[in-house]
């Protein structure tokens, strides 16, 4: 290999490393640091702040931080797509290999889902079958099939204008055929649903009225997350999870291109400016919305996505700063491990374990705190070890 293609593949190295340690950015707050903000919150005396607050998800309309952390991880497994395309293409596999690899990963991430969803229980009446993982894995399916069917950027960004507007138009005409039957329902579960979320109404966008909850009701067997109305990672909502995957592959294609870093950053935060102000300019027709996955909120978490990834791009790889990124890419170079290693490993009691004689120094608040910070410290050392062994989990 001469120098100059060594350069050009240390450079696109680098480039995964600022993703990397976006993704171990993102999946702390899953780890448990989210808890740890809302403890030293309360521990302040002020528990109700807005930091806390941005903490926790919104009931159904709006959008706090912690409805970005799973539009996130989504958005920068698009991001990562053009770089592992050209890889395979460099190591000679034919289009119909990377595809075949493509529905493997899919089907990976589907089974881990369902592992994680409590499928080795059997109780198969009660299961959910549908999953944050399944939603990845079904979503980054469709964007990298896209990727390689459709080579001209303009026409993949269509594609997402296309997705987002066919979402919107469904939703915003056509209620759900039992909306009416929801509402009049006795079934203690169904009426307790119902009432929680009065209070946003019974239009096309609400609990009740949106077709999204009908066609999980309908087509998907199981439990919901929602139960028994509603699954938040729906089968309808898979629509604009793949425009935002897409919008991630787009992303990532910048990255990838000859431009400068400086260049490169701008094209990303006008991208993000773009989508927020989108997401405003359309919010009065169509509510920025999680749970449906409407296309307000997916604009929204791009212009969030786009800025971030700016950030840390801008940061990491043009400015070189990259010491301080090692905490994060621990965790993010093995983001899947930590999150089904914390569906089977009691991180709570090996913190309590190991930090219940500090937490047992102060009152409620202090232990509360002390406990969960000892917990995403736990789960860190256990990542820190697995990379030190270099021992990753990739499906």
């Amino acid at each position: 290999m001469s120098s100059e293609a060594g350069s050009e593949g240390q450079k696109r190295a680098v480039r995964l490393m600022s993703l990397d340690a976006l993704r171990g950015f993102d999946m702390l707050w899953i780890m448990g640091f989210s808890g740890v903000v809302i403890a030293l919150c309360t521990l302040l005396g002020v528990p109700d702040c807005w930091f806390a607050l941005q903490m926790k998800h919104v009931s159904w309309h709006g959008f706090r931080h912690h409805d970005t952390i799973f539009p996130l991880f989504l958005f920068l497994a698009g991001v990562s797509w053009p770089f592992s395309h050209a890889s395979q293409v460099d190591r000679g596999l034919s289009t119909g290999r990377i595809i075949l690899r493509c529905v493997k990963r899919m089907i990976g991430l589907i089974l881990l889902g369902l592992i994680a969803g409590g499928a080795l229980q059997f109780d198969f009446t009660r299961y959910r079958y549908d999953s944050v993982l399944a939603h990845i894995g079904v979503c980054w399916f469709g964007a990298a099939i896209l990727y390689i069917l459709v080579r001209n950027w303009k026409a993949r960004l269509a594609i997402v204008v296309a997705m987002l507007a066919a979402h919107w138009l469904v939703l915003a005409n056509f209620i759900a055929p039992d909306a009416a039957q929801l509402l009049a329902s006795k079934d203690p579960a169904v009426a307790k649903q119902v009432a929680a979320y009065a209070a946003y109404g019974t239009d096309n966008f609400s609990f009740t009225g949106n077709i999204a909850g009908w066609i999980d009701r309908t087509f998907m067997p199981g439990r919901f997350s929602e139960n028994p109305l509603f699954d938040a990672d729906g089968l309808f909502g898979k629509v604009t999870g793949i425009a935002l995957a897409l919008l991630g592959v787009l992303a990532g294609e910048l990255l990838r291109s000859r431009l400068s870093g400086n260049r490169k950053t701008v094209i990303l935060l006008v991208a993000a400016a773009i989508s927020i102000a989108l997401t405003f300019a359309w919010q009065p027709f169509c509510p920025v919305n999680k749970k449906i996955w409407t296309s307000t909120f997916v604009l929204a978490a791009a212009g969030y996505s786009f800025g971030l990834l700016a950030l840390f791009y801008w940061i990491v790889d043009v400015r070189g700063f990259r010491r301080w990124t090692f905490f994060f890419r621990v965790i993010g170079m093995n983001s899947i491990t930590i999150y089904m290693l914390m569906r089977v490993v009691s991180f709570p009691a090996t913190a309590k374990f190991f930090f219940g004689g500090v937490a047992s120094w102060g009152n409620a608040d202090w232990s509360r705190f002390v406990l969960l910070l000892g917990q995403v410290l736990v789960e860190w050392i256990v990542l820190w070890y697995l990379h030190r062994k270099g021992t990753f989990l990739k499906v």
